[in-house]
């Protein structure tokens, strides 16, 4: 990341049901090194749902001659608990943490008992920097965090996360890349210093898009809406116009110097590649 701009994805462990053996996102994993991603993430269910499987699939990425970020989520972990997982990433060769607060299962209490040992990100990424053994990354939000009370909070939790350790930082989901711009600039002006990587989630599904901006927040503008609403009941024109919006996204962002991009795969490798291909990511702009 100090050298030169990045592509990275997001994979997730796909439920047993669906894909017992892990053989179904070994494919797509093997696909996606095709695109010589940088590093692909693996994250995991609310509260370590999944947890096993994500370890799992870390092991893949590695075994594939990739490099994987394991999640690591703060919510239902103590510090024991927190230490055992970071004891078998170190065991597998993972060396890149991306260190999170974490979502509340739906069945779990919200109260401070949800947290644990560490009440806040900067808490548990300070415990993983200790260890002095893994790179760790946060999470930033350029449209705020659902629970966040103003854009400077957000940005100086930020520089709490960057003092207990935070070398980069990937940003939630967005669809306007102004507002990406804008908090990139007040990110900049506060002293954070660490890379502002822009996460990117392609929509191949109108229904499936509308349930994560609701769950997000982030905002949908005019042009994608109106995509949205034309092809609610077309997933084969949505996918299309998805793929197109993305590429346009990704490569707007990349010529205007965007340190790094981060693609939300939904474990989808064949739309993300064509994505890939349309904004000529593996060819003129690398």
């Amino acid at each position: 990341m100090r050298d030169r701009q990045t592509l990275s994805f997001e994979v997730f462990p796909p439920k047993p049901e669906m894909d017992a053996d892990l053989s179904g996102i070994s494919r797509t994993i093997s696909d996606m090194k095709s695109a010589a991603p940088d590093f692909i993430s693996v994250t995991y269910g609310a509260g370590g749902n999944n947890r096993p499987r994500a370890l799992d699939i870390a092991g893949i990425i590695l075994s594939n001659g990739m490099n994987p970020l394991s999640h690591l989520t703060a919510v239902g972990y103590t510090n024991d608990d927190a230490s055992r997982v970071l004891d078998s990433l170190d065991d597998l060769g993972v060396t890149n943490i991306l260190a999170l607060r974490g979502d509340v299962p739906k069945d779990q209490d919200t109260g401070e008992d949800a947290w644990k040992d560490y009440a806040r990100a900067s808490d548990l990424v300070r415990y993983v920097a200790e260890a002095k053994i893994f790179c760790v990354g946060g999470a930033a939000y350029p449209e705020g965090h659902q629970q966040s009370v103003s854009r400077e909070v957000d940005i100086a939790y930020m520089r709490e996360k960057e003092d207990a350790g935070v070398s980069f930082f990937i940003t939630q989901l967005f669809f306007d890349d102004e507002a990406f711009w804008s908090f990139a600039e007040d990110v900049s002006s506060s002293g954070v210093k660490s890379p502002l990587i822009a996460g990117i989630m392609p929509v191949f599904k109108a229904r499936q898009i509308r349930r994560i901006v609701e769950i997000s927040g982030c905002r949908v503008p005019e042009r994608l809406s109106s995509l949205l609403d034309r092809y609610e009941d077309d997933d084969a024109s949505m996918r299309e116009a998805g793929i197109d919006y993305a590429a346009s996204q990704i490569m707007g962002l990349w010529r205007n110097g965007v340190r790094g991009i981060h693609v939300y795969t939904m474990n989808r490798s064949k739309g993300v590649l064509e994505i890939l291909r349309r904004c000529d990511l593996r060819g003129g702009l690398r």
